[in-house]
């Protein structure tokens, strides 16, 4: 899996919560990022004395079965061992805890970008399953308005829906505060040329281009140029 990332944020929510600091805390419960990215590897550790004890995790949860906390960190576990069914099992049931409990969010969220990232784009349910994490973003932004991870994965997801008006919306929300990369930003072009806005897509296409040199990406390069032809 590539959301080690994530892994270390809702490590980061467990811990926070379970030390009784949460409550004190003015930041969102499911955008706490721990290390700077630097810091994070790209994969997690194969090394068997640092992989999670699933066995515990499960005894911890028979013993505390209403402890939203451990079930994270379980869900933590299944996602950096890429046990993605069960991992996307145990998000669907962490967000069907109280409905005004905003854990409910970081679990959508979760389950959003495992959607993305981990579920093939030819599995049968795949569009199932688009539907079903579209919806839980929305609950996710009702918790976290201004989250910029919930905005992005309901901006690519809202892509491959059909949805354009919503993709367009929501990854330019994403903008607003960082970069998405020049596939993305390539995809928003293709669609302001196709409304004919073409200021909007050579926009687009120019920030694409510069991501792409740094990248030395040449085929993403053509591609920019091709359509920045069009968008004259």
């Amino acid at each position: 899996m590539k959301r080690f990332a994530l892994f270390l944020v809702l490590v980061a929510c467990v811990a926070a919560f379970a030390c009784g600091r949460a409550e004190e805390s003015p930041e969102p419960a499911f955008e706490r990022i721990a290390p700077p990215a630097a810091d994070i590897p790209s994969e997690p550790s194969r090394d068997p004395s640092h992989l999670p004890d699933l066995e515990a995790l499960q005894l911890s949860i028979q013993a505390e079965p209403e402890n939203v906390f451990v079930r994270f960190e379980y869900l933590a576990a299944l996602d950096r061992l890429d046990m993605v069914d069960e991992a996307f099992e145990q998000a669907r049931r962490l967000a069907a805890i109280e409905e005004d409990n905003p854990l409910r969010g970081l679990a959508y969220l979760n389950l959003a970008k495992m959607v993305l990232d981990d579920i093939p784009g030819d599995a049968p349910n795949r569009s199932e399953l688009v539907e079903e994490a579209v919806g839980g973003l929305w609950i996710a932004l009702g918790f976290e308005p201004e989250s910029i991870p919930a905005h992005l994965a309901l901006g690519r997801l809202s892509l491959e829906a059909g949805d354009y008006d919503t993709a367009l919306h929501h990854l330019s929300i994403a903008l607003s505060v960082t970069e998405i990369g020049y596939e993305l930003r390539i995809r928003m072009a293709e669609i302001y040329i196709e409304r004919e806005d073409n200021d909007k897509a050579r926009a687009h296409l120019e920030a694409a281009r510069r991501l792409a040199e740094e990248a030395e990406d040449r085929n993403a390069m053509r591609r920019i140029d091709r359509l920045l032809s069009r968008a004259r």
